[in-house]
Protein backbone atom coordinates (compact mmCIF):
# COMPACT_ATOMS: atom_id res chain seq x y z
CA UNK A 1 0.00 0.00 0.00
CA UNK A 2 1.28 3.54 -0.94
CA UNK A 3 2.67 5.15 2.31
CA UNK A 4 1.89 9.24 2.33
CA UNK A 5 4.25 11.67 3.94
CA UNK A 6 2.73 15.36 4.65
CA UNK A 7 5.51 17.48 4.75
CA UNK A 8 4.15 20.78 6.73
CA UNK A 9 6.54 23.79 6.30
CA UNK A 10 6.41 27.37 7.84
CA UNK A 11 6.63 29.34 4.50
CA UNK A 12 3.81 30.94 2.58
CA UNK A 13 5.83 31.71 -0.51
CA UNK A 14 5.55 29.82 -3.49
CA UNK A 15 9.55 29.89 -4.01
CA UNK A 16 9.78 28.45 -0.53
CA UNK A 17 7.11 25.10 -1.10
CA UNK A 18 9.18 24.12 -4.16
CA UNK A 19 12.77 24.57 -3.02
CA UNK A 20 11.66 22.17 -0.44
CA UNK A 21 10.15 20.01 -2.95
CA UNK A 22 13.22 20.18 -4.61
CA UNK A 23 15.44 19.05 -1.55
CA UNK A 24 12.91 16.34 -1.35
CA UNK A 25 13.80 15.15 -4.73
CA UNK A 26 17.92 15.56 -4.04
CA UNK A 27 17.47 13.41 -0.85
CA UNK A 28 15.56 10.86 -2.75
CA UNK A 29 18.09 10.66 -5.78
CA UNK A 30 20.75 10.06 -3.65
CA UNK A 31 19.00 7.08 -2.22
CA UNK A 32 18.43 6.07 -6.09
CA UNK A 33 14.69 6.42 -6.17
CA UNK A 34 12.95 7.91 -9.12
CA UNK A 35 10.80 11.03 -8.66
CA UNK A 36 7.21 12.00 -10.00
CA UNK A 37 6.64 15.41 -9.78
CA UNK A 38 3.03 16.49 -9.89
CA UNK A 39 2.25 20.15 -10.51
CA UNK A 40 -0.86 22.29 -11.61
CA UNK A 41 0.65 23.55 -15.46
CA UNK A 42 2.99 24.84 -17.63
CA UNK A 43 4.43 27.75 -15.90
CA UNK A 44 4.11 25.92 -12.36
CA UNK A 45 6.42 22.95 -14.10
CA UNK A 46 8.58 25.56 -15.61
CA UNK A 47 9.37 27.25 -11.96
CA UNK A 48 10.19 24.00 -10.63
CA UNK A 49 12.54 23.30 -13.35
CA UNK A 50 14.22 26.80 -12.67
CA UNK A 51 14.54 25.22 -9.19
CA UNK A 52 16.19 22.04 -9.70
CA UNK A 53 18.43 23.48 -12.49
CA UNK A 54 19.81 26.11 -9.67
CA UNK A 55 19.44 23.86 -6.25
CA UNK A 56 22.92 24.55 -5.35
CA UNK A 57 25.79 26.83 -7.18
CA UNK A 58 27.85 24.13 -8.04
CA UNK A 59 25.31 21.79 -9.58
CA UNK A 60 21.88 20.46 -10.31
CA UNK A 61 19.12 17.86 -10.53
CA UNK A 62 18.61 16.22 -14.00
CA UNK A 63 15.42 16.22 -14.91
CA UNK A 64 12.38 16.19 -17.32
CA UNK A 65 8.53 17.03 -18.62
CA UNK A 66 6.77 14.07 -19.12
CA UNK A 67 6.22 15.32 -22.92
CA UNK A 68 9.94 15.02 -23.39
CA UNK A 69 12.53 11.93 -22.88
CA UNK A 70 11.99 9.50 -19.68
CA UNK A 71 13.93 11.11 -16.90
CA UNK A 72 15.33 9.41 -13.06
CA UNK A 73 13.14 12.49 -12.01
CA UNK A 74 9.97 13.85 -13.81
CA UNK A 75 7.89 17.13 -14.00
CA UNK A 76 4.18 16.41 -14.94
CA UNK A 77 0.92 17.96 -15.26
CA UNK A 78 -1.22 16.55 -17.71
CA UNK A 79 -3.16 13.77 -16.21
CA UNK A 80 -0.57 11.20 -16.97
CA UNK A 81 1.73 8.95 -14.10
CA UNK A 82 4.81 9.12 -15.63
CA UNK A 83 6.74 6.32 -16.47
CA UNK A 84 7.94 4.53 -12.94
CA UNK A 85 6.15 4.38 -10.03
CA UNK A 86 8.80 5.06 -7.12
CA UNK A 87 7.86 8.24 -5.49
CA UNK A 88 5.53 11.23 -6.32
CA UNK A 89 5.86 14.60 -4.96
CA UNK A 90 2.47 16.28 -5.20
CA UNK A 91 2.73 20.04 -5.55
CA UNK A 92 -0.69 20.07 -7.36
CA UNK A 93 -4.04 21.61 -6.03
CA UNK A 94 -5.93 18.34 -6.75
CA UNK A 95 -4.70 14.59 -5.75
CA UNK A 96 -3.55 13.07 -8.90
CA UNK A 97 -5.65 9.59 -9.92
CA UNK A 98 -2.64 7.71 -10.20
CA UNK A 99 -1.24 8.34 -7.23
CA UNK A 100 -1.41 4.84 -5.72
CA UNK A 101 0.55 3.57 -8.38
CA UNK A 102 3.29 4.90 -6.21
CA UNK A 103 5.23 3.14 -3.30
CA UNK A 104 5.11 6.65 -1.83
CA UNK A 105 3.71 9.95 -2.28
CA UNK A 106 5.03 13.07 -0.43
CA UNK A 107 2.61 16.48 -0.13
CA UNK A 108 4.12 19.55 0.52
CA UNK A 109 1.95 22.14 2.29
CA UNK A 110 2.56 25.60 3.10
CA UNK A 111 0.83 27.53 5.28
CA UNK A 112 -0.78 29.61 1.65
CA UNK A 113 -4.26 29.15 2.69
CA UNK A 114 -5.76 27.50 -0.83
CA UNK A 115 -2.56 25.19 -0.40
CA UNK A 116 -3.67 24.32 3.10
CA UNK A 117 -7.55 23.48 2.01
CA UNK A 118 -6.35 21.30 -0.79
CA UNK A 119 -4.01 19.57 1.82
CA UNK A 120 -6.36 18.78 4.71
CA UNK A 121 -8.93 17.42 2.05
CA UNK A 122 -6.19 15.06 0.48
CA UNK A 123 -5.39 14.05 4.59
CA UNK A 124 -8.48 12.98 5.15
CA UNK A 125 -9.03 11.29 1.57
CA UNK A 126 -6.00 9.11 2.52
CA UNK A 127 -6.98 9.10 6.62
CA UNK A 128 -10.55 7.78 5.37
CA UNK A 129 -9.30 4.89 3.13
CA UNK A 130 -6.68 3.66 5.60
CA UNK A 131 -3.26 4.83 4.19
CA UNK A 132 -0.27 5.08 6.40
CA UNK A 133 0.37 8.48 6.77
CA UNK A 134 3.00 10.05 8.62
CA UNK A 135 3.11 14.09 9.59
CA UNK A 136 6.42 16.00 9.20
CA UNK A 137 5.32 18.96 10.73
CA UNK A 138 8.72 21.63 9.66
CA UNK A 139 6.72 24.61 11.49
CA UNK A 140 8.00 23.97 14.77
CA UNK A 141 11.36 24.03 13.72
CA UNK A 142 11.31 27.89 12.53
Amino acid sequence: MTRIDFHIIPAVQTADRLAYAARLVAKARSRQHTVMLAVDDADQAQQLSDVLWGLTPDSFLPHGLLDGEPDAVQIGWHDHPGTHHDVLINLASNLPDYFSRFERVFEVVSQEPAILEHSRQRYRFYQDRGYPLTRHDLRDRA
